[in-house]
């Protein structure tokens, strides 16, 4: 058996049997019918050394001694990083480029995408270095990907099949040399031809170069769409004399940095904007990264067949999103690229896009054409693709944008943004400030009747009786009384509130303010980090050491301490103890919000503390100044007939005569105008001094 099975093959090769033939079905003529193809193969017709192949499978020599031998390198497309490539030859400036890409040969992809724009815009945590919008910098990312997608890796099925256990998107392809040197910095382009020899393919990637009379326009950079847009062109040739069908799916952008995920409250979200029937109306919406890895997890991916206008992902502050040309997608889908089992919502997502089949004649070929918005999320810019739910606010979008133009406002006079914040705090207290008032008279208010009410309280105790029906009835009522005082002294507070939440969205997630530095911190976008501790807080995890929000909260403590009344009681001792405990539960909530929000707290805490001192001063002024008018007069019969004056009669014996005891309410409002009427006299009484004095001086 070893000299049968082993020897005679090797030593005497002419008895080895014939080889097969192969005949692959897909090789018969298109116009062929299926009857005729099935002749070849008909029982009892099949010749003894034919092996029929099935179709769609891939030949029968190894796919390895087919694939072209092109190496893997990379170049790119706009200028490198001076600093990095210091022996690079730049044949363009920086300036005439926003953005520079590097491509690799593997899958004709992109590898990563930066802005050239370092002053403005900085790497996170590293400034001097250029940012990264598309391609993430991590190398332990890249390192735990399963299966490495690339941004614009295409994948085709009547090409794959051919390449198993390889593909499209990670095989080297040739570089093609352009035919104009001076395209050598704005543009690449990389050529593919399929194993069997039926297809050609061409990607050409393209950027934006400025030319000298748009680079002294000033604000080119802030209104250019063109200039941050990567323009992909893909050709396909059917090399065959046949016609055939061809269809691929291209990915769209992978990494689009996450910075600073352990603070921001923002995370990777696919956006998408489909037209509708019009061809005009678009509806815009988007999936979070947790929604999509649910989904994955659940084998529930969705896929969108409608017409798309653009779709890609975005973070919070910049955007990558792909603008495919019209009829050119079939369908799109989300992409999971990279999971975070820890913290799903910090995953990594992506977009898939999906061309129709199309039947490319023989000798003939098609081109497909896409643009890539690799930038910032500003408005002037995403307003041109449109995609304006990118930079949606929330529901206070209208004030968000007015606080952002009155920041940008204030640094345009000159001044940091930090400074800035400090400005626009003042100038929105001071557009607040009659509701300021309002709010610390009826504070004070509240303060003065506190101790009348719960005098009342008492005296109800001890006329019906702790826990008798009638003392629950009044105390009721009082009750509602007292809360209708506290709301309207909250009001003021509540009408605060929208002009807050948009002071929050607009610090939080206003690209002006990301990396801007200001007292010991470089970024007003993020916490202070004063310094890094030495251990991670359990629960928190929390690990720098922010001091703006300390002393925010500090701040916040005083002024609760300065404007709550003194507790009468052990009940309202034990409440305001709970207010103080809110205040550090408020203190460990604001640990890791902005610093340029910390530094509004900081702000708008000083200035009402000032302006309640302002206040309190100003009232004892006041008083004084009537107590001296009503020492001037001859008596309190005066003040009696000039309280009747302004329409509101002093109190008569049967007015100031106490309620029966279901008339509770009479006695909340004799109490507000007796205090009325006082206040009234008093200043009809200062201004008849007032006037005496002018008539003397007369005199």
């Amino acid at each position: 058996m070893a000299w049968i099975n082993f020897a005679v093959p090797v030593l005497f090769p002419e008895f080895a049997k014939p080889p097969k033939q192969v005949v692959n079905l897909d090789d018969t003529p298109a116009d062929s019918s299926d009857a005729s193809r099935g002749d070849a193969v008909a029982d009892g017709l099949k010749p003894a050394n034919v092996e029929v192949a099935e179709p769609q499978v891939k030949p029968a020599a190894a796919p390895e001694a087919q694939l072209p031998a092109h190496p893997a390198v990379n170049l790119y497309v706009g200028p490198p990083d001076p600093d990095k490539n210091p022996d690079s030859k730049l044949n363009a400036q920086i300036d005439e480029f926003f953005l520079a890409a590097n491509l690799d040969s593997r899958g004709a992809s992109v590898e990563y995408i930066e802005l050239t724009d370092k002053e403005r815009f900085p790497a996170f945590g590293r400034r001097g270095d250029r940012v990264r919008v598309v391609g993430s910098d991590d190398a332990e990312l890249r390192s735990s990907r399963k299966t490495y997608h690339r941004t614009f890796g295409l994948r085709s099925p009547q090409i794959d099949h051919a390449l198993a256990p390889t593909s499209l998107d990670e095989i080297p392809w040739e570089i093609v040399q352009p035919a104009d040197p001076q395209e050598k910095d704005r543009t690449a382009t990389f050529r593919y031809t399929s194993p069997d020899g039926r297809w050609e393919l061409l990607k050409r990637f393209e950027l934006k170069q400025l030319t000298h009379e748009e680079l002294k326009q000033r604000d080119i950079r802030q209104t250019l769409l063109e200039g941050y847009e990567l323009k992909l062109k893909v050709t396909v040739k059917n090399l065959t004399d046949q016609e055939l069908p061809f269809n691929y799916t291209l990915q769209g952008p992978v990494g689009v940095p996450l910075e600073d995920a352990d603070n921001s409250y923002k995370y990777r979200d696919v956006r998408m904007g489909f037209l509708r029937d019009d061809g005009v109306t678009l509806d815009e919406n988007k999936l979070s990264a947790s929604e999509a890895v649910k989904k994955a997890r659940a084998d529930k991916t969705e896929v969108w067949k409608r017409k798309v206008k653009y779709i890609g992902v975005d973070v919070l502050y910049f955007a990558a999103l792909v603008i495919p040309g019209q009829d050119q997608v079939e369908s799109t889908r989300a992409v999971v690229t990279n999971e975070n089992p820890a913290k799903i919502e910090h995953s990594d997502v992506s977009v898939a896009l999906s061309s129709p089949t199309i039947n490319v004649p023989a000798k003939d070929e098609f081109t497909h054409e896409y643009s890539m918005f690799a930038g910032p999320k500003k408005k002037e810019l995403v307003a041109q693709i449109p995609a304006l739910a990118v930079m949606d606010y929330g529901w206070f979008d209208t004030i968000c944008r007015g606080m952002v133009w009155l920041l940008n406002m204030f640094h345009s006079l000159g001044l940091s943004y930090g400074i800035a914040i400090i400005c626009l705090t003042a100038l929105v207290r001071t557009a607040l400030l009659p509701i300021s008032k309002h709010q610390a008279a009826n504070a004070a208010k509240m303060k003065e009747l506190q101790p009348k009410l719960m005098e009342k309280q008492k005296e109800l105790e001890q006329k019906y009786g702790k826990g008798t029906d009638e003392y629950m009835r009044a105390a009721q009522e009082l009750s509602k009384e007292q809360l209708g005082l506290m709301f309207s002294g909250c009001l003021p507070v509540l009408l605060q509130l929208p002009i807050f939440i948009a002071l929050y969205r607009a610090i939080g997630s206003s690209i002006e303010l990301r990396m801007e530095p200001f007292l010991w911190f470089e970024n007003l976008a993020s916490p202070d980090a004063l310094f890094k501790l030495p251990f991670v807080v359990p629960w928190l995890g929390w690990t720098h050491f922010n001091l703006l929000p300390c002393i925010s909260t500090g701040l916040m403590f005083i002024h609760q301490k300065l404007t709550m009344p003194e507790p009468t009681n052990e009940e309202q001792a034990q409440q305001q103890k709970m207010m103080s405990f809110m205040m550090i539960f408020m203190g460990a909530m604001f640990f890791r919000v902005p610093s340029g929000l910390c530094l509004y707290f900081i702000a708008t805490n000083i200035w009402s503390m000032t302006e309640r001192w302002v206040f309190e001063r100003l009232k004892r002024k006041s008083a004084s100044a009537e107590t001296s008018a009503v020492a001037l007069t001859d008596g309190s019969s005066a003040s009696t007939a000039k309280a009747g004056v302004i329409g509101k009669p002093a109190a008569t014996k049967n007015d100031s005569e106490p309620a029966k005891p279901t008339a509770l309410g009479s006695f909340w409002e004799r109490l507000q105008q007796s205090a009325d009427n006082q206040h009234s006299a008093t200043r009809q009484l200062g201004n008849g001094v007032r006037r005496d004095d002018k008539k003397k001086k007369k005199k």
